[in-house]
């Protein structure tokens, strides 16, 4: 049974449920008997039971959780979270604490070994005086979005396994879950950048001479400018590409996302979006989403926070927050159209002045 205004939770395990039992049989044995021995035994009995009560809830007392440490997880996919607890009395230590992330408040007079609405579980064996400690936490799969604090249900039986004693606690943090990894177009994608995309570094230009030294290989000297010198004074010709410095620009139907009609329609092209910047990344390229306002969310982890943020399929009307949004950017970027249907490669584009006269496909 859990009491909201002490934040505390009581029920008897089942060895408490018989040791209760016997010492409530013991006692009316002794009422009807008069058996100095029976009345000893349950004058021990309840002193048990009411030691117990006062070591768990001394416990729990001094038990507290810190939070939880930075993490990103994947839709769909279990994961261990790291959370920090400590011990707050100054001379006791504690032991056999159970650490269950909740939905929800356990409503049942006895609690379950795994409590209703448990998707994470954690244990302490032990914790001394004053001390904390990072455990780990195993997380059942759960939906994409950004959570900053989760519940936590913190029980114990201590010292002798006769009450669970619990509370309520609620955990911060910062933990990203992620749209989930489309594995055929990840594959499929990282082929075709392989293909239409990494040749163009190798199209260089002649941009201007450096002095050679001992580390530099011999490839690239200019024998025309070296001749009848010293190895010393030997030049070498440097070359840029122009292109070969390009980043990646996401751009996508965003009215076909607010208008999808289903659940698994919607979180499909979040996946698709989040599985072309992973590509991306992947390729060491600088990766920028574009939204349909003209602004632009730029770098991977800006993206994937962004898409973890994005409202579920019921809320999809409701505003959508973009972090860090930018008005501009500069460089030169590929564009790559995505949608349901797949990606297509389209053209170059410069958001450089000084660029703007430059050679882009």
């Amino acid at each position: 049974m859990y009491y909201k205004s002490v934040n505390r939770g009581l029920s008897f395990t089942t060895p408490g449920v018989y040791a209760l039992a016997l010492v409530f049989v013991a006692g009316l044995i002794a009422v009807n008997t008069g058996m100095n021995a029976l009345f000893l035994f349950l004058a021990s009995g309840l002193s048990l039971i009411l030691i117990s009560g006062i070591l768990s809830e001394s416990a729990i007392k001094n038990y507290q959780v810190s939070g939880y440490l930075q993490h990103s997880a994947e839709t769909g996919k279990a994961f261990d979270l790291l959370l920090v607890v400590q011990n707050n009395h100054r001379f006791v230590p504690i032991y056999g604490f159970e650490n269950y992330a909740v939905r929800e408040i356990p409503k049942a007079i006895i609690l379950p070994v795994k409590p209703k609405g448990t998707f994470g579980t954690g244990n302490v064996m032990s914790l001394p005086p004053k001390a904390s400690k990072t455990i780990t936490v195993r997380m059942d799969p759960m939906k994409r979005g950004l959570y900053r604090s989760i519940k936590f249900l913190l029980r114990t039986n201590f010292p002798f396994g006769l009450i669970d004693k619990f509370k309520i606690t609620e955990a911060k943090g910062f933990l990203t879950v992620l749209p989930r990894i489309v594995p055929e177009l990840y594959e499929q994608l990282k082929s075709d950048y392989r293909k239409r995309v990494a040749q163009q570094d190798d199209e260089r230009e002649f941009f201007a001479h450096k002095p050679h030294t001992i580390q530099d290989s011999s490839r690239h000297i200019d024998w025309k400018k070296s001749a009848g010198k010293p190895a010393r004074l030997w030049v070498l010709k440097e070359y840029r590409s122009e292109v070969a410095e390009f980043g990646i620009m996401i751009t996508t139907n965003w009215g076909a996302l607010r208008k999808a009609e289903t659940e698994e329609t919607y979180e499909r092209l979040i996946s698709v979006i989040r599985t072309a910047a992973e590509v991306i990344k992947d390729a060491s390229r600088e990766v920028i989403l574009q939204h349909d306002d003209g602004s632009y969310t730029s770098g991977y982890e800006e993206i994937c926070h962004f898409l973890a943020a994005l409202p579920d399929h019921a809320n999809k009307d409701r505003k959508w927050e973009i972090l860090d949004a930018k008005a501009e950017i500069k460089g030169v970027f590929l564009q790559l159209e995505i949608s349901l249907a797949g990606y297509e490669w389209r053209n170059y584009i410069s958001h450089d002045p000084r660029l703007a006269a430059g050679r882009h496909r």
